[in-house]
């Protein structure tokens, strides 16, 4: 008792020296005689409905407190119940949760003070039995239709189904239960989300598989996925695209054969790959596409040496007309050359010869005077004669 009173006189110096009112820990007013009283305080902030609702909220939680339903605050494994059975904590943790909607006070008074709004109520210890078997009954409802969900996730809707009962379960405050139900929902769960990622993932191995071509391989995914749980209709839409996948690619070796056959190995052997893309397991693809290959190579070395001696003999051939071109021009330009200098020689002389008739006719020589001695060219030479 001195330690009480110690604590208290502590608790008024310290409030008296930072200037803080001490909450009054104690109801205001008093209860009713026979009634459980519960009393909760909160301060008012933003919103004052949320303030009072908290408030009242404390006050439930310590009317169970004090109540026959012992919800201690301390840890404890088990607690005694009214009917003497043995609840866990987490039960009676849950009935605290709901009790503000199972318990209804007969009395309940409010008041604020100093920014502070607080709240009491007060019941009979019947009303909290009541309650609480209220609760109990609740709670076996919730279990029961939690076992329910369990027991009917099934197909597609497994998943789903099972979230559900695990909702239910926690809203109940199953965790702790003996029954165990709680944790084999969860380990449902995780299986479940594990399954549908393995499914997933064959599903994308299946469609990659099969676009690539190999077909075997995507048969074994599409049962690995179908041993998972993988629906039916859409099993057997996969198996579908797998035999019009084979179906394609006959055809295509089908028209091969028929190319090879008319000797178009090129045209063949593109039907050949085109079929292996579709339907890489076939066993008759591989010895046909090497023959197409075979053929297809000596066919295309036999045309090329005939391309290149026809374009020997055809380059032969315009190489001789080229020079005799070039041999019958440079004649031809020879001729012309010629002919262009004769006429140049033609047109010279007769510009001569018109030149020589427009010039005057020259006077004859002057015939030379005086004797033989002073002409010496005139000796022998017949009087009037001029030497040559």
């Amino acid at each position: 008792m001195s330690v009480r009173a110690g604590l208290i006189v502590t608790a008024l110096l310290v409030s008296s020296c930072t200037g803080v009112r001490s909450v009054q820990l104690t109801p205001p007013t008093p209860v009713p005689p026979g009634l459980i009283c519960g009393y909760g305080v909160e301060r008012i902030r933003d919103n004052p409905d949320r303030s009072h609702q908290s408030a009242f909220l404390k006050a439930m939680d310590d009317l169970l407190t004090r109540g026959p339903v012992v919800v201690s605050k301390t840890v404890q494994d088990r607690t005694t119940v009214l009917d003497l059975k043995s609840a866990s904590r987490t039960m009676e943790s849950s009935f605290r949760l709901r009790a503000s909607r199972m318990l209804q006070p007969s009395f309940m008074d409010t008041g604020v003070e100093d920014g502070f709004v607080w709240v009491l109520v007060g019941t009979t210890e019947e009303d909290i039995e009541r309650g609480w078997q209220q609760f109990v009954q609740w709670r076996a409802q919730k279990l029961k239709q939690a076992q329910k969900l369990f027991q009917d996730a099934k197909g597609p809707e497994r998943l789903a189904l099972l979230k559900a009962a695990l909702e239910v379960l926690e809203e109940a405050g199953a965790a702790d239960d003996p029954g165990m139900l709680y944790y084999q929902v969860k380990a449902a769960i995780e299986t479940e989300n594990t399954r549908i990622a393995e499914l997933e993932t064959l599903q994308k191995q299946f469609r990659s598989l099969t676009e690539s071509g190999q077909l075997v391989a995507a048969e074994m995914a599409l049962d690995n996925a179908q041993r998972l749980g993988l629906e039916q209709m859409a099993c057997e839409q996969f198996r579908m695209e797998i035999e019009d996948h084979r179906k394609q690619a006959a055809q295509l070796i089908a028209a091969g054969d028929d190319l090879f056959r008319d000797e178009q190995y090129k045209e063949a052997l593109d039907r050949y790959r085109r079929a292996q893309q579709l339907d890489r397991d076939n066993p008759q693809l591989p010895t046909k596409l090497a023959m197409a290959d075979r053929y297809h190579r000596t066919a295309r070395s036999q045309a090329v040496r005939s391309t290149v001696g026809l374009i020997s003999v055809s380059a032969t051939r315009a190489i001789g007309d080229y020079f005799a071109y070039k041999r019958e021009q440079e004649e031809r330009k020879h001729a012309e050359a010629e002919k262009a200098a004769a006429e140049a020689k033609q047109k010279q002389e007769k510009e001569r010869e018109r030149e020589a008739a427009r010039r005057p006719a020259a006077p004859p020589p002057a015939q030379p005077q005086g004797t033989v001695e002073q002409n010496p060219e005139r000796r022998g030479l017949p009087d009037g004669m001029s030497p040559p």
